[in-house]
């Protein structure tokens, strides 16, 4: 029995798909971390930045917010403060207007832009 080129090229990509599945499915899954804040930090003013919060574990007025492993603050900080002195000040609160959810607005500890700086932000 003889298979032509296309038969064997057909018979070789499949196995390979079949093949790179089951060693994708035996690896363990990675944990989703539910903290690390995902998405585009929005240029408010000054230093001040803004991100709509999907997932927040308790009270709003009690999240702590890291930089890295770095925790920010002081935390419940007013606007005019966060753009004018920025240092890692933030403040959560529940926007019924843009997002209609809890927002964080915060600055970070050097006063750089949270989207290019390389730090990761989680809220906790």
């Amino acid at each position: 029995m003889r298979i032509s080129a296309n038969t064997g090229i057909v018979i070789g990509s499949t196995l390979f798909a079949l093949a790179s599945s089951a060693f994708l499915y035996l690896l363990p899954p990675s944990p989703i971390d539910r903290n690390l804040l995902r998405g585009t930090f929005y240029f408010l003013k000054g230093h001040a930045y803004q991100i709509p919060v999907k997932f927040l574990d308790g009270e709003l007025g009690a999240a702590r917010l890291y930089e890295d492993d770095k925790l920010l603050g002081p935390a419940n900080s007013d606007l005019e403060e966060i753009a004018a002195k920025g240092g890692g000040r933030f403040q959560l609160f529940r926007d019924n207007k843009s997002f209609f959810g809890p927002v964080l607005l915060l600055s970070t500890s050097d006063n750089t832009d949270p989207n290019t700086n390389g730090r990761k932000y989680h809220l906790r």
